[in-house]
């Protein structure tokens, strides 16, 4: 893996070994959107803040692909299913990450 896959790998691993720490978007409210499933990402505005473990780890969420999201319960499927994934796709860059997009053919 890339450094950058091997970060992303490390910042996941924590987001979802530690998910009592976050709050996902239909605990925040009740309205039915495309995004209740995702982590709620609070409002910051230190930018040491942003930068550190909690938000990079739910932006890291929220991007992952639905299937991988869908086996945060069974943490040993989720740590191969992830690796594999980060394999397949070699990521240069935290910003090529974000930038990926799902074929849905």
């Amino acid at each position: 893996m890339t450094l950058y896959s091997q970060y992303i790998y490390s910042i996941l691993l924590f987001t979802v070994k530690n998910k009592y720490l976050f709050d996902s978007n239909n605990e925040i409210h009740q309205y039915r959107t495309r995004h209740n499933k995702d982590l709620h990402l609070p409002m910051v505005n230190l930018s040491r803040f942003k930068k550190g473990a909690y938000v990079s780890g739910i932006k890291a969420f929220n991007h992952l692909p639905q299937y991988i999201k869908a086996l945060v319960n069974d943490v040993k499927c989720f740590k191969s299913t992830l690796r594999k994934f980060l394999y397949q796709h070699s990521f240069y860059s935290v910003a090529e990450y974000y930038d990926y997009q799902e074929d849905i053919n």
